[in-house]
């Protein structure tokens, strides 16, 4: 598995506007480390510059 890259995200912010939390659905916002739900405040990866949104994955904080 790659190791997760800590280079600042690049996401058209249309694609990122059709991205949702798969736990509660809430709307996800960039950041630093990944992306952010605002809803649940769970936090998940981008690996190679693809987000993870596999709730197993993501973490709570």
């Amino acid at each position: 598995m790659p190791a997760e890259s800590n280079n600042i995200l690049i996401l058209d912010a249309a694609v990122l506007g059709q991205l949702a939390c798969p736990v509660c659905l809430g709307e996800l916002r960039l950041e630093a480390a990944g992306l952010l739900c605002a809803g649940c405040g769970r936090s998940y990866p981008v690996v190679d510059g693809i987000p993870v949104l596999i709730a197993e994955r993501a973490t709570k904080g």
